[in-house]
């Protein structure tokens, strides 16, 4: 014999309000079962939602990581070419004085005139001296010695104009042409 049924006896509770509270215990029974199914299905919701923020965090981060490499690469071009052209300007060997015209073609689509001495003539065809451009859009050629032409070659080579091959002293330059 159950609670209920002793109540009923005892008087206490009529068959309604019995009839009442075992509709409402089955009620919450329903309703507790319902909310752990409920509960199952927001705690799965939600799940899936923390794993699409991360997933879009992920990407988030590899973006900014791709876009921060982007711009490192962009600011160490251009400070190798802020460095190129400091050198160029820097180490500048060209003489007012000069008055011999030496030719030399630019991305072999242009032929450039630069004036050098003699002496300069001669070091630019044994590889000894270069003619770089400090300016893309100016047509102001500096003759640089050997080593900044170097520097200048590895760090950002579309400024350098003419470089030729290195040619020993000893070698007369005139048997090359032959």
């Amino acid at each position: 014999m159950g609670l209920r049924d002793q109540l009923l006896k005892a008087g206490l509770v009529s068959k309604k309000q019995a009839k009442k509270a075992d509709a409402e215990v089955k009620r919450q029974d329903h309703e507790a079962k319902k909310s752990k199914v409920v509960a199952g299905q927001v705690a799965t919701e939600k799940e899936l939602e923390l794993i699409a923020i991360e997933e879009e965090a992920a990407k988030k981060r590899e973006h900014d990581l791709q876009l921060n490499m982007e711009r490192e690469a962009e600011r160490a071009r251009k400070e190798a070419w802020y460095r190129c052209r400091q050198l160029l300007r820097s180490n500048v060997l060209n003489e007012r004085r000069a008055v011999v015209p030496y030719y030399f073609a630019e991305r072999e689509r242009f032929v450039r005139t630069v004036y050098v001495t003699e002496y300069q003539k001669e070091l630019l065809a044994r590889g000894k001296l270069a003619i770089g451009r400090p300016e893309e859009d100016v047509d102001d050629f500096v003759i640089i010695p050997l080593y900044t032409a170097q520097t200048v070659q590895r760090l950002c080579p579309e400024m350098l104009v003419c470089l030729h091959s290195e040619v020993e002293d000893s070698v007369d330059l005139a048997t090359l042409v032959d």
